[in-house]
């Protein structure tokens, strides 16, 4: 790999130590404040919103400058997000949308940048080492982080030790954006293109697209939930820390074992013992949601996810490498984050929706089996692209 793919791999790792600390524990804080799922669900939401907006913009801004620019800006927001955390403290409840906004913006601007320069800084014969290193190296520190942060939290007077893990995470940031001064990234062109945006584009990347959608039902959705159910199930900020822990060594060690073993001709079968593994591991939730259902989920889900993930991020960039559409990556990675946000903002909205009209104690696993699925039918549009056989 080359030298700036290596300070990226870096700053991913900074970055997940930096969001672990404080990610989980957002969501938990509201929940402390609220008890009110869909309250949770507005704020994850709006960020789902958002994001594709802030990746349009900083498509746009990389169009002009280039991507180390978006990198930097993500990472202000990020700063920013968490200094009105730090100031509200108690009050958090009132201003869950900026603080949604903030998030969702700083989430835009930094994963279409961190995409960006992943493409431009690796090829398709060493992608997914990258992608396999990369969830390695990202999943130490968010095995230690939550550990850390629910550490703090439990040594601490309650909105104190909160308070102390947002500021941490603030510092980091702070931190990531004196190492991003080390990274030089070339000149994109002048002005996006939005067809290719909006466009469904090649038929391989039509496919894409909608397998991106329906990973999205799934995605961060089902982590936000499972954080509340955990917290819920045990009342300790301490149990949710050492759940993630465990979580997260796993699923760092799986990453290393796919990227040892799963060659480009055999990426299909990765993504089918992934796909297959991820929907097991939902099943217990359905039945009952208690400790053991939920670690036996993490622990299978840990295993299973980068089987599934590494094939399908490193065939989105290996579509636009075989379709020679490289000048043209910045508008492909907006139109997959558009597909990806689409798919949460449904799951979302959907959760919302349950829990408003189905009075049922069941309601929770019922939805828990929907976006367990969404895997399966991303697999069916994956084994549609022609990409596997090149």
């Amino acid at each position: 790999m080359s030298k700036e793919a290596k300070i990226l791999l870096i700053i991913s790792g900074l970055f997940t130590l930096a969001k672990g600390l404080s990610n989980v524990f957002v969501n938990i804080f509201l929940w402390k404040k609220s008890n009110d799922f869909i309250m949770i669900s507005q704020y994850n939401l709006i960020q789902y919103i958002f994001l594709p907006i802030a990746f349009t913009i900083g498509g746009w801004l990389s169009k002009k400058k280039n991507g180390i620019w978006a990198l930097r800006i993500g990472i202000v927001f990020y700063i920013l997000f968490f200094i009105l955390i730090i100031l509200i403290k108690d009050n958090i409840i009132k201003y869950i949308y900026p603080l949604g906004i903030l998030f969702g913006v700083a989430g835009g601007f930094y994963w279409l940048a961190f995409d960006v320069l992943s493409f431009d800084f690796t090829s398709t014969n060493n992608r997914d080492t990258f992608n396999g290193y990369h969830g390695f190296i990202a999943g130490i520190p968010a095995a230690i982080a939550p550990f850390a942060a629910a550490y703090i939290i439990d040594r601490s007077n309650n909105t104190k030790g909160y308070m102390i893990v947002f500021f941490l995470s603030l510092i980091f940031f702070v931190i990531l954006i004196l190492i991003s001064l080390l990274l030089r990234s070339q000149h994109y062109g002048e002005k996006l293109d939005f067809k290719k945006i909006i466009g469904s584009n090649n038929s391989d990347w039509n496919n894409l697209r909608k397998s991106t959608i329906a990973w999205g039902l799934r995605d961060v959705v089902i982590l936000f939930l499972l954080n509340i159910l955990i917290y819920k199930t045990t009342g300790s900020e301490m149990e949710l820390g050492k759940l993630f822990f465990i979580s997260y060594l796993i699923s760092s060690s799986s990453y290393i074992l796919e990227q040892k073993f799963i060659k480009p001709k055999r990426r299909m079968f990765a993504l089918h013992i992934g796909t297959i593994l991820m929907f097991i591991s939902v099943l217990g939730l359905v039945f009952k949601i208690n400790y053991y259902s939920i670690l036996f989920f993490i622990i299978l889900d840990a295993i299973s996810l980068p089987f599934f993930y590494v094939p399908m991020t490193s065939a989105t960039f290996n579509v636009l490498d075989q379709h020679h559409e490289n000048n043209m990556r910045i508008e492909y990675i907006i139109n997959r984050d558009i597909a990806l946000n689409t798919g949460r903002i449904i799951s979302t909205t959907s959760l919302m929706i349950f829990l408003t009209f189905i009075k049922n104690d069941r309601a929770l696993n019922y939805f828990l089996l929907f976006i367990g699925s969404a895997q399966l039918i991303a697999l069916y549009f994956l084994r549609k692209l022609k990409i596997w056989d090149v």
